[in-house]
């Protein structure tokens, strides 16, 4: 009897615990190697936001460039995997009027220049907050990459990782 009693005490919630953790992982494995690209037809929002140095960055900037906006965190393992492809393709492509922004959802100025400057990201980053989510629709997930014209209309969503051969086309196609 004191066995059964134990077992429901402790075996119930444990045993939710352990499902809850489950599903978890899975979720985060499946959306790690999975993109789920979305179609959206409207203007990308503007945003005034600061980079690691304080000095603001205007989203006006980018009118007339193709652009992708990368809102990410720093402890994401997704987002800082295809970092080294956004490095790569930036700088092939940033001579064409072309512009990667990275905005991080978790950092002070400090902690985020010291990760790029560990990962020698040669695109701008810029310190985020919960109004520029709310902005581009308030999305749930990191990463989440926006592809915008140089109408400034947003092309394209992509919610999770995304590699480097399909982070190249869709810049390419961005440029055409």
């Amino acid at each position: 009897m004191t066995q059964l009693i134990e077992h429901e005490k402790w075996g119930g919630p444990l045993r939710m615990l352990l499902i809850m953790i489950a599903v978890f992982a899975v979720v985060i494995l499946l959306s790690r190697g999975c993109s789920s690209d979305h179609k959206q037809s409207s203007n990308a929002p503007l945003f005034t936001l600061k980079d690691t140095h304080g000095k603001e960055y205007f989203s006006s900037q980018l009118m007339g460039k193709a652009a992708v906006i990368n809102f990410f965190t720093t402890w994401c393992p997704a987002c800082i995997e295809e970092i080294p492809g956004f490095i790569s393709v930036y700088e092939n492509y940033k001579e064409r009027d072309f512009e990667l922004i990275g905005i991080a959802l978790d950092a002070d100025a400090k902690t985020l220049s010291d990760f790029v400057d560990a990962r020698k990201i040669n695109y701008r980053v810029l310190l985020g907050n919960m109004d520029t989510v709310r902005a581009y629709g308030g999305f749930k997930a990191v990463p989440t990459t926006f592809f915008i014209g140089k109408d400034g209309e947003i092309k394209d969503i992509v919610t999770g990782y995304i590699n480097k051969d399909d982070f190249e086309r869709k810049v390419l196609k961005l440029l055409q």
